[in-house]
């Protein structure tokens, strides 16, 4: 059985419509696909050029929350059990693929979650083993990556299959500006964007160092991105591109012309628009440096389970189908 290590970045947007442009740079909003065409993030592009890339992937749930979480964890759109203020959410919910696994797999499969508390609920990250439950807001994704997963996984089990690790921060990196030229990684999003990206090569090098590179499939995605330059910002009196503003409802928006003070008609959908790559050494090479154009964020787990053999059932699909399928 080959490993997985499963990151999952709050509100990491993975693209974004093309037109909208930062005011004075010739930046996109911050997302991956706009930060690694221009040679922004070095060890995104790396997992990019040796990977298999969607660069198109979207949140299409209807589930009373844009966090997504729910779909990440289960690969279902499926509204039951979604985090609802006031609402029981993590009773009479599917069971999540990690849950899942281990009961498949018993004692052949070494799990461990790297989480917050709600994600630990059954239904979402739930895992009758090794669950490290964060306070959000009290550790930084650095100290979850080099604190608890990296120790975890290189000494207390080395053996290690299935690792799911959150990085909650850029959720966080809102209502604040998109680009900004101060290096503190919490000023804009633009700079924490280039600190995410030396913790990917962080996770990069702990593999490689360790011998653990060729045997790792590297699965990154998002649950959402957020508004910025859109109708939904307009509204809450945004004056300029250069604004992010989290990822309230409604999650459909149209691109805002802002010296025009109007709609221009081009779909937004800012809260839509997540990360979805699939890299590491154990990654088959005819899958490397190949794109698929469009996927949905019910398909990441299908693909894990793929992986690693698990047959685990749920409305989305694997990619390693995807690109069959179009060959």
């Amino acid at each position: 059985m080959k490993r997985v290590l499963y990151l999952i970045v709050d509100q990491l947007a993975g693209h974004w419509e093309e037109s909208v442009k930062i005011e004075e740079t010739n930046y996109p909003p911050v997302n991956v696909k706009g930060y690694h065409e221009l040679g922004l993030i070095p060890n995104f592009s790396y997992l990019i050029k040796n990977g298999l890339w969607v660069r198109r992937p979207w949140n299409r749930g209807k589930c009373d929350t844009s966090h997504g979480m729910k779909y990440l964890a289960t690969g279902s759109y499926s509204d039951e059990g979604c985090y609802k203020q006031g609402k029981p959410w993590y009773l009479k919910v599917k069971e999540g693929f990690f849950e899942f696994a281990k009961r498949y797999y018993k004692e052949k499969i070494e799990i461990g979650v790297f989480s917050n508390s709600p994600w630990l609920a059954r239904g979402y990250f739930y895992t009758p083993v090794s669950m490290h439950g964060l306070v959000s807001g009290h550790y930084s994704d650095e100290t979850i990556l080099k604190d608890h997963a990296f120790p975890w996984m290189e000494e207390v089990v080395p053996n290690w299959n299935l690792v799911h690790i959150y990085f909650p921060n850029m959720d966080s990196i809102s209502n604040c500006p998109s680009y900004g030229k101060d290096s503190d990684p919490y000023s804009s999003k633009h700079s924490y964007m280039l600190f995410l990206d030396k913790l990917i090569g962080d996770i990069i090098r702990f593999l490689k160092e360790r011998d653990l590179w060729d045997e790792t499939y590297l699965v990154l995605a998002s649950d959402h991105g957020y508004h910025l330059g859109c109708s939904v910002a307009a509204g809450m009196g945004v004056k300029t591109n250069n604004w992010c503003c989290d990822h309230p409802p409604p999650w459909d928006c149209e691109v805002w012309d802002f010296e025009k003070s109007k709609s221009t008609g081009i779909y937004s959908g800012g809260p839509r628009r997540i990360t979805f790559i699939l890299s590491g050494g154990a990654l088959d090479k005819i899958y490397r440096g190949e794109t698929i154009e469009e996927a949905e964020i019910i398909d990441v787990v299908p693909t894990i389970a793929q992986l690693l053999g698990i047959p685990y059932k749920c409305e989305g699909n694997s990619i390693l189908n995807y690109r069959k399928s179009s060959d």
